[in-house]
């Protein structure tokens, strides 16, 4: 089971009524109950992880364990990847999550890492993590940008011949307006677009304390992986098998899997005469786009 050497976290509800042990067995103590529930994984059949807190749900019963129950970020990221270590040793437990940068710890293996393993550490910045998520909205939506602006011009010159008429006389005021108009909308499209992606780290931030931790980013020959420093233990890792193509921006190099970023890679974490041998040694393993 990955991150199965870490020890079990104890979290008590707002009421004091319940108490939550989450480790190799989940378990609950109710308040006046003179023995716990304690259930095993296998007995799990969901997971959800909100903005809220935690919901684990067994074979009968569903409990719910708030994140402002767990004043130190540190009990609630080992809680976490306690959860997603067992999910990974029991893939059918369905688990559902919020947005995250960081990848999901249920794609996890155990593997010692290597000794010639690219190793870093360091905390995610919220000005590459913008800019990126700018580069990636306009590649998948470049297409929709381009379409917008003849779209635009096309309409602007329908508009222009209903109200003015006699287009074929006009077309010399005509076609500079529309292709204008037809520019400033391609533009206005794209400056909302790249609002939404510089925005999207705040929203990440509200839902994860992760981005505030130091991260320990590997790179080697058998995966990667990107964890807080305080739960990795330097014997998890995700298969390459387990991501499809990779997209090297100014600042970070991006791993995607089913077309979601599941890692993000930090370049000012290396020397810079290491950037290339990095980039061609993930390229020697994932298709670049």
């Amino acid at each position: 089971m990955a991150f199965e050497s870490l020890p079990g976290v104890k979290i008590k509800s707002a009421d004091g009524k319940q108490t939550f042990i989450i480790a190799d067995f989940f378990s609950v103590y109710e308040k006046g109950e003179e023995f716990p529930a304690v259930y095993e994984w296998s007995d799990v059949v969901s997971v959800t992880e909100n903005r809220n807190g935690f919901v684990i749900v067994t074979n009968g019963k569903s409990y719910r364990i708030l994140k402002n129950c767990i004043p130190d970020s540190r009990v609630l990221l080992m809680a976490r990847a306690i959860i997603e270590g067992v999910i990974a040793a029991n893939p059918k437990i369905e688990y559902n999550f919020g947005m995250r940068i960081l990848p999901p710890k249920t794609l996890c293996v155990g593997c010692e890492i290597p000794t010639d393993a690219y190793v870093a550490s360091g905390a995610y910045v919220e000005k590459e993590v913008n800019n990126s998520n700018v580069v990636l909205l306009n590649a998948g939506f470049d297409k929709v940008i381009w379409a917008v602006f003849p779209l635009a011009t096309i309409a602007m010159f329908a508009v222009l011949s209903v109200f003015w008429g006699d287009a074929l006389n006009n077309l010399i005021k005509f076609i500079p307006i529309s292709l204008f108009a037809g520019g400033a909308a391609a533009m206005v499209v794209y400056l909302m677009c790249a609002f939404a992606a510089k925005t999207l780290y705040g929203r990440i931030l509200r839902d994860d304390p992760a981005l505030l931790e130091e991260i320990t980013f590997v790179v080697c020959e058998n995966g990667f992986m990107a964890a807080e420093s305080g739960v990795y233990g330097f014997s998890e890792i995700i298969d390459w098998n387990e991501s499809a193509y990779f997209i090297e921006t100014n600042h970070v190099y991006i791993v995607f899997k089913n077309k979601k970023a599941v890692f993000w890679l930090p370049k000012r974490l290396f020397p810079k005469d290491k950037h290339k041998e990095l980039s061609d040694f993930i390229a020697g393993r994932l298709q670049q786009r």
